[in-house]
C-alpha cells in the first residue's frame, strides 16, 4: 500500500499550504479538492493509483490545515497559490485534477499557466459560467445573488456558515448525505474523517462568492462578463460527470466540454453523484491511468 505523508510548505505570499504527498515514479499528478473539503478526500484515490505516479494533493488556502491569512477576492487567487506551490516544490510538468470548486481553480490555472499541465482532469467541475447562489423570493421565484453581501445574508448560506462556526457535525453529515453522497456512502470511518475536515474551512462565503463570479465563457452570466478562457485551453481535458449529481448537471458539463473544444472528452458516470471518488472510483482510476 502507498505511503501518504502530510506535509506543508510556506509560499512567497505568506500563506502556508498543507498537502498530502505519496512518492512514486516519473509521472506527477496534482489533486485539487472542492468546497467544504480538503486533500483528505483524495486518500482512497491516492492509495489505488499505480506506483508510476508521484502524487501531490493540496489543501487550498482556507481549507484543511492550510492558513487563511489573506482573504481571497476571486478563485483566481487560489490558482495563483497553486502556481507558487508548484514553484516551491519544483514541479514543472504534471497532470492536474480538480474536483468541483477545485475544477474551477484548475481551469484558471491551466488557462494562465498551460506549460505546466500535461492533462487536465475535471471531476464534477463547476460550470463554464460558475456555480450560482440564489435566494427564493416571497413569490417563490429564484433570484440570482450578485454580491458577496447578498450571499452572506441569504438564509441557507447563513445556516451553513453558522453550523461551520459551531463545528456542528450532525448538520454537515445531513448536508453531505443529502447533497453529495446521494448514491453511495463512503465507509463510516472515512465519512467521519471527511466531516471533521469539512469543518476546518475558514472561507465559506468567499468561496461561494468566487463560484458565483467565476465565468470563463464568452457571455455575461448575470454577475460577471465571461473571459472566454475556456476556448483557450489546448491541453487534453478529461471530464468525469455523474448522471445523478445534484449540484452540477450533465448539461452543464456538456456546455463546459463544448466551450473548451475538441481537446475535451466527457465521461458520464451512471449512478454517480457529486463525489465520483466514491461513486465512480474505478472510472476515475482508469481515466488517470489510461486516458490521453
Amino acid at each position: 500500500m502507498r505511503k501518504i505523508e502530510l506535509k506543508s510548505v510556506k509560499l512567497k505570499n505568506g500563506e502556508r499550504l498543507s498537502y498530502r504527498h505519496s512518492e512514486g515514479g516519473s509521472k506527477t499528478i496534482l489533486l485539487v479538492h472542492g468546497n467544504l473539503a480538503s486533500s483528505i478526500f483524495y486518500e482512497e484515490i491516492i492509495k489505488d493509483l499505480p506506483d508510476e505516479f508521484s502524487v501531490y494533493a493540496v489543501d487550498m488556502r482556507g481549507f484543511g490545515d492550510s492558513t487563511y491569512n489573506r482573504p481571497i477576492d476571486t478563485l483566481r487567487d487560489l490558482a495563483g497559490d497553486l502556481k507558487l506551490f508548484v514553484e516551491v516544490l519544483s514541479l514543472s510538468k504534471f497532470d492536474l485534477l480538480g474536483w468541483s470548486t477545485g475544477g474551477a481553480v484548475s481551469l484558471y490555472f491551466t488557462s494562465s499557466f498551460p506549460k505546466h499541465v500535461n492533462r487536465l482532469f475535471l471531476i464534477a467541475s463547476a460550470g463554464v459560467s460558475g456555480y450560482h447562489s440564489y435566494e427564493v423570493t416571497k413569490e417563490g421565484e429564484k433570484r440570482l445573488l450578485t454580491s458577496k453581501q447578498e450571499i452572506m445574508l441569504e438564509p441557507s448560506k447563513m445556516a451553513l456558515e453558522n453550523a461551520l462556526n459551531q463545528k456542528d457535525e450532525a448538520y454537515y453529515k445531513k448536508i453531505w448525505q443529502m447533497a453529495i453522497y446521494n448514491k453511495t456512502m463512503p465507509e463510516q470511518a472515512i465519512f467521519e474523517k471527511h466531516i471533521k475536515e469539512s469543518l476546518k474551512q475558514q472561507n465559506l462565503i468567499d468561496i461561494y462568492h468566487g463560484l458565483n463570479a467565476f465565468n470563463i465563457s464568452d457571455y455575461y452570466n448575470g454577475v460577471t462578463m465571461g473571459t472566454n478562457e475556456a476556448g483557450r485551453i489546448t491541453v487534453p481535458v478529461i471530464m468525469i460527470q455523474g448522471d445523478s449529481d445534484l449540484l452540477v448537471s450533465v448539461k452543464e458539463a456538456e456546455e463546459l466540454r463544448a466551450s473548451i473544444g475538441e481537446n475535451a472528452r466527457l465521461i458520464v458516470a451512471s449512478n454517480c453523484g457529486h463525489s465520483p471518488m466514491v461513486d465512480a472510483h474505478e472510472i476515475m482510476i482508469n481515466a488517470i491511468v489510461n486516458e490521453s
